[in-house]
Order: C-alpha cells, then structure tokens, then sequence
C-alpha cells in the first residue's frame, strides 16, 4: 500500500476514535505509525477534522428558530411573510453563515499549510527540473552568494558532504519567504534546502532525520536551532542515510 492510499482510507477515519476498531483502518493505520511523513500528515488531518467538528458545535441556532419555524408554516402567506423572509432572520442567517465560512477558512488554511510540507515540496520541486543562479565548486563562495541575497544560511553540512563537490545554489520562494538552495554532485546529486525557523514557526522540527522516498528520490528532513533542512537526492535511500551519518537499519 502507498502513502496515498492510505491518506485516501485514513481521510473517512473519524477523529473520535470511533473507528479504531475497524478492520478496513488496520493496514493504514498501522502504515502511519511506521511511517513518519504519513504519521504527520495524518496528525494533521485529525486536526483538521476536530477543528471543523468545534466549529460546527459552536454555532447556535437563534433562540425561538423552532416556534418562529412552526408558526411561519401556519401562518398564511396572504397576511404575513414567511419567517425567512423577514429582514431580521435574514440577517442572522447571514451573521450564521459568515461565522461558519470564516471559521472554515481558518482552519482550511491551516490543513493546507500541514500537507503543504517542506518535504514534499522540496522533492517536487527537484524531480520538476530547475535552474541554479549561480554556478561555482566552492561551497564558501556560494554560501558567500547566499549571504547577500540575505537568504538562510546552514550552520553547518552533514560529514558526507566532505565527499560532495558543489555544484552551485540559489534562492527559492517558499509560502513568501526567501528559502536557500544548495546543490552538491558525486556521480549522484544531492540538493539541500534550507529554510529559517523564524519563517516558519509552526513547522514541525526534528533534530532526527526524518526519511521519506517520493518519485525516484530519497528525502531526509532534520532541524536544527535556527533553521529547517531537507535534503533530496536521485541516489539510494541507504547512501542518503550513509551521507548524513545514520544507520540504515
């Protein structure tokens, strides 16, 4: 099963619980908990969907809604209007409606801030195809570069980039925020994006990496105290984790 299949399943699971004990969710399930992309993603949705169900519950129809309901069915349309039709119910279904679209918008744009991950974007965004802006072996000369575009700069690389020339960098808009692109080449490429805490505070962090394999490329994504990493590469899942020093087991 892939990651979307289970996000198609994992999408009916009820943030109640009450489908915990359904045998449909079991494999899905059981793949976001083995699966840290798709255990955040899922996270995500169940707050997503608790946060609509708040939003519904909080909205109360206007007290005597029932009798006024009642007594407009009763009353003759030849001596008076039909409740609706009064301008002071149409302002509170209005007042109703507006509440519920700008609640929803909320947290709409909060759902999709969370599938909208660095990640994700970062390995679409290479497997797309793109140009550097600037070309140069000597990594000191492109973070120089990086520096006066006032983009984030990493602290530090990962060991295995001591084995890596570069190959150049560039900036990248990323939700309106300047994120840095540096590319390193062996036979194999290996692009790192880096992105400051700063910009995005509510993105989740993690100073383990956190591995994913999407359209013919192995994905890691760690963070440190100042900013978001996340490197994609079109070699093996097992040199990816070579690279930054982790076990493959």
């Amino acid at each position: 099963m892939t990651n979307e299949e289970a996000k198609f399943i994992l999408q009916a699971y009820r943030p109640n619980g009450a489908d915990a004990g359904d045998p449909t969710f079991k494999p899905s399930l059981e793949q976001a908990r083995q699966d840290a992309t798709l255990g955040r993603w899922f996270e995500g949705q169940q707050k997503f969907d608790r946060s609509v169900a708040a939003k519904l519950r909080a909205v109360e129809p206007p007290a005597g809604l029932r009798a006024a309901i009642l007594t407009g069915g009763r009353v003759s349309l030849a001596k008076a209007r039909v409740w609706w039709q009064r301008p002071a119910w149409l302002a509170m279904a209005a007042s109703v409606l507006l509440l519920l679209t700008v609640g929803l918008a909320g947290v709409l744009r909060t759902r999709a801030h969370q599938e909208d991950e660095l990640p994700v974007f970062a390995t679409d965004y290479v497997s797309g195809g793109f140009f550097l802006s600037q070309h140069n072996a000597n990594v000191d000369e492109l973070r120089n570069w990086l520096s006066k575009q006032h983009a984030p700069l990493p602290k530090t690389l990962p060991v295995g980039f001591a084995q890596l020339r570069g190959l150049g960098c560039k900036t990248i808009d990323y939700r309106g925020k300047e994120v840095s692109l540096i590319c390193f080449g062996a036979g194999k490429e290996y692009h790192l994006f880096v992105a400051s805490r700063a910009d995005f505070p509510m993105m989740p962090a993690s100073a383990v990496p956190q591995f994913l394999v999407r359209k013919g490329h192995a994905t890691a994504a760690w963070s440190d105290e100042n900013n978001h990493y996340v490197v994609v590469t079109d070699d093996s899942l097992k040199a990816l984790q070579e690279c930054l020093g982790c076990s493959s087991s």
